[in-house]
Order: C-alpha cells, then structure tokens, then sequence
C-alpha cells in the first residue's frame, strides 16, 4: 500500500473516531482522536495534510448534522497538539520531548479553554456538578438502588471535583499525550517512518527533590482544615494525587528493572503493574526507590 492510501486510510480512520464523538464511545475517542491526525501530518506535507483535514471536516459536519459542530470543536481542539506532535515527530525530537511539549499544549488549552468558558458564561462549576449529581442520586432513588437525602452530599461532591481538577486536568493530558505517542510511534514504522521510542521502563527515575515536596504536602494535608476553600486548600488537595500517581509510575519502573536484574520472565513485572493499579498505598514503593538507593542493594544481591 503506496502512500497515498496509506493517507487516505488514516483520514477514514479520522473521520470514524470525530463521528463516534457523537456517540457513547466518545470517552475512548478523545484518547485516540489525536493518533491518525498525527500520522497524517507526519506522514503528508503542510498543504496536503490541511487538504486532508478540510475534507474530515467537511464528511464529517455533513454526516452529523447538529451534532456536527460539537464534533468539530473537538477535533479542532486536539488538531493543534496533533500538529505540535507530528511536527517534533519530522525533526527527529527524542521521544520524551514530544510527550512533554504534546502534554503542556493540551494541558495549557484544557486550562485556557476552561477560563475562557466561565468567564464567559459566569458558570459556577462546583453548583453545576451538583445539581447533576443530585439528579443522578434521584433517578437512582427512584430505581430503588439507593436510599436517604443526597442533596448535601451532591454539594460536597461537586466541590471536592472542582478542588481536585487541576489534577484532572494534569493526568488526562499526560495519558492522552502518552496513549497519542505510544500509538503514533507503532502506526509510523508501519508507514516505514521511525519515531524515537521512549526510554526502557526500567531506566526511569524521578528526580529526589520530589520527596521533599512530598513532605510538604503531607504537612499541609494535615495542617489545612478539609473545610478550607482558600489557595492552600487548593494546593494541599491537588499535590497529593499528583504526587502519588508520579510514584506509582515510579513502582512500576522499579518493578521492570527488578525483574532485568532478576532475569525474571517479562510478563511478571507486567502482572505485578496491576495490585499497584488497583490498589493506592503501593505508591510508597516508588517513593522508597526515589529516596533511597534500593536498586544498587538488588544489583548487588
């Protein structure tokens, strides 16, 4: 298959995942939106990909109807990444920074967007959640799934969601922006396109400085009242989650350079990923690798 239908076959694939939008599927498309439209400006020059994404566009606002802008909004918001990405893709970046700069342009346009909108609209975003989660909680009383008053506890809901959407917003974009290279990588080698791969999991440390503000958030977690809503609310809320999931991450390398050091068979490290998944106070691995040398001590033994 020449390059050309290679195009045109990534520009179906496109247009398949922009109309599923639209659809109950739309939560799994916008972590595979960005893949086809970042192949096809890898893979196409400037003029021809723009030719490529006018015609999308044109199918796909045809197809959908009044659906059809909402469709576009999306794909006009993860085009631009997209460019960002197959553009550091042609210049032959390292792998890490293209996720890097993929992950800060969706993360500042999730930001921007999201201030945009309430200024705009003057939206109270903590009573919006709540109104549709109280909702929700009464259509499940009424299904006679749950029982009591949940109109106080949809309140508080809503307000520990908004406390906590900066870390939202952080890792959404850092797996969208890992999902998007680990898929483009793997659909250009088989356009014969060689896109950097990212360094062995097993080699990845996280600087030692993170332990000490590690510290620092366990100090304020405890130290800010949970009733607060001030600025170091905000920060105590959100540096914990973060934090942890930086750590868990960091389990999980250990686990892949134990199992190097070890020889065991690849697929254990694998299979120990999901107890540190599943269940939170694993992190504490990650963060004892950061702060003390254990993998010099398992090289040795």
């Amino acid at each position: 298959m020449n390059m050309g239908w290679k195009s045109l076959a990534w520009s179906a694939a496109a247009l398949v995942l922009l109309l599923s939008i639209a659809t109950s599927l739309s939560g799994i498309t916008l972590f595979l939106l960005m893949t086809p439209l970042v192949v096809l400006y890898t893979m196409l020059k400037p003029v021809s990909f723009a030719v490529h994404i006018v015609a999308i566009a044109a199918v796909a606002y045809l197809m959908l109807g009044s659906a059809g802008a909402i469709a576009l909004t999306f794909g006009f918001f993860f085009l631009v990444p997209s460019i960002v990405m197959g553009h550091l893709y042609k210049r032959r970046a390292k792998a890490k920074t293209v996720v890097m700069v993929g992950f800060l342009v969706l993360l500042a346009q999730l930001l921007t967007e999201l201030a945009l909108f309430s200024a705009q609209y003057n939206i109270d975003f903590s009573a919006q959640l709540a109104t549709f989660i109280e909702d929700w909680m009464k259509q499940m009383q009424a299904n006679d799934l749950i029982a009591g008053d949940w109109a106080t506890a949809a309140t508080s809901i809503g307000d520990a969601i908004v406390r906590m959407l900066p870390t939202l917003l952080l890792l959404t974009s850092f797996l969208i922006a890992i999902v998007t290279h680990a898929l483009s990588r793997r659909a250009l080698a088989m356009s014969g396109i060689v896109a950097p791969a990212l360094p062995e999991m097993k080699t990845w440390m996280l600087p030692r400085s993170l332990v000490f503000y590690y510290l620092i958030a366990v100090i304020l977690s405890y130290a800010v009242p949970a009733s607060s809503t001030g600025f170091w609310s905000a920060v105590a809320s959100n540096a914990m989650p973060i934090l942890q999931f930086a750590f868990t991450v960091q389990a999980m390398a250990f686990f892949f350079y134990l199992a190097g050091a070890k020889q065991w068979p690849k697929i254990i490290p694998i299979v120990l990923m999901i107890p540190v998944l599943l269940f939170p106070p694993f992190y504490l691995i990650g963060l004892l690798d950061v702060a003390f040398p254990l993998r010099k001590y398992f090289a040795k033994k």
